[in-house]
Order: structure tokens, then C-alpha cells, then sequence
């Protein structure tokens, strides 16, 4: 649970999520295949939009003004040093708090696709299923910078959750709306950007519904 005094727990948690989202976004480029490749020229042009700022996170990610060998060395960095050491250390904090949880995840390997081409742009570069939502909202977003904002208020809005329902001292799922709520319409609305991902541009939004 979230509720007082276990908000540092929940907060934990939710940025143990980003990092484990941040490794897939890290490792999708390692292969330096054609949709790796792409992906990461993709991510890393996003914080572009992002007013001042924007060009000096590029130029930080990419390690150069276009992608290339630093860009990849700096995600292969990122994916096998500096990522586990966060997560390591996260995961000490998180445990020493609640003592009790264990959780264990499998991976698949992956194969490796055509290798990369900057020269020849992909016709559509549909990423791992568990980047739908992020992609669709990409796609769909005529702004990059609400884009970037949208995709932020997620861990954002789910670290906010146990300090908005301190006011609620109920465990009864029932009775604490605003828990409930979240979790109800951030599921629906993850899997509707998740299936729109799958479709073409013009149906996206509304699943072909209406």
C-alpha cells in the first residue's frame, strides 16, 4: 500500500518503474540495428522541444549534434553502469522499508534485425509492446513539448497519489476514490494508446469505434 507512513515505499517504486522503462529505451539501441538505430534518433530528438534546454539535452544524449558511435556509447554506459547502480541502490532503500517484498521478472531474447542505415528511413518503426502507450501518445501529440508532459505526469502523478490520499484514512478500495479513480482510468487510457499504437494515424484515437 501507499498510505501513511509508507509513501517513501510507493515512491521508490514508481521511480524503480522509470528505471526499468529506462533500460528498455537503453538496451533497445545495443543491437545498432535499422529499428534500433532509428528508435534512438527518435528518443533522443524528443526533449528537443523543451524551451532553453531542450538542445543541450540532445547534444548530452547523442554526444554529438547528429546519432553516432557516442551515442551508442553512451547508452551502453547508461544500460550497464549507471542504470544498475540507481536501480541497485533504489531497490536497498526499497527493501529495507518493507522487508518483505520480492518480486522476480524473465526476459526473452530479442534477434537482431537488418543492420543500421541512417540513409534509409524506415517506412513505420512500431517499438516492444510495452512502449505502445509512450509511442501512440508521440505519434498523436501535434506538440512535442505537451508530449513531454503528458509522458511525464505519469510517474509524476503516481508518486503524487499516497500524499493526496493521506486525507482518505479508509483501506476499503471503495471507499478512497481518488486511488481508485486513477488506477481505473490510467489502465483504460493505457490500453486504448496501447491498441491505437497497432493502428494506422487516422483511426488511432478512436479505435475505429466512431
Amino acid at each position: 500500500g501507499f498510505k501513511n507512513p509508507r509513501e517513501s515505499t510507493w515512491v521508490t517504486g514508481v521511480i524503480m518503474a522509470s528505471c526499468t522503462v529506462s533500460f528498455g529505451v537503453t538496451g533497445y539501441s545495443l543491437p545498432w540495428d535499422q529499428v534500433g538505430y532509428w528508435a534512438v534518433k527518435i528518443v533522443t530528438g524528443v526533449p528537443e522541444a523543451i524551451p532553453v534546454i531542450g538542445p543541450t539535452i540532445v547534444q548530452l544524449l547523442r554526444g554529438n549534434a547528429s546519432v553516432g558511435q557516442a551515442t551508442l556509447t553512451r547508452f551502453y554506459s547508461l544500460h550497464t553502469f549507471v542504470l544498475p547502480l540507481i536501480t541497485s541502490l533504489l531497490m536497498l532503500g526499497h527493501f529495507l522499508m518493507i522487508r518483505k517484498q520480492v518480486s522476480l521478472g524473465v526476459l526473452e531474447t530479442g534477434s537482431i534485425g537488418d543492420a543500421s542505415d541512417p540513409f534509409k528511413t524506415p517506412e513505420e518503426i512500431l517499438p516492444e509492446w510495452y512502449f505502445y502507450p509512450v509511442f501512440q501518445i508521440l505519434r498523436t501529440v501535434p506538440s512535442k513539448l505537451i508530449g513531454i508532459s503528458l509522458m511525464a505526469g505519469v510517474p509524476v502523478g503516481l508518486a503524487a497519489v499516497p500524499f493526496l490520499e493521506n486525507i482518505n484514512q479508509f483501506q476499503n478500495p471503495f471507499r478512497r476514490p481518488i486511488a481508485s479513480a486513477v488506477f481505473l482510468l490510467g489502465t483504460v487510457v493505457a490500453i486504448w494508446l496501447g491498441i491505437g499504437a497497432t493502428l494506422p494515424i487516422d483511426i488511432s484515437l478512436t479505435l475505429g469505434l466512431f
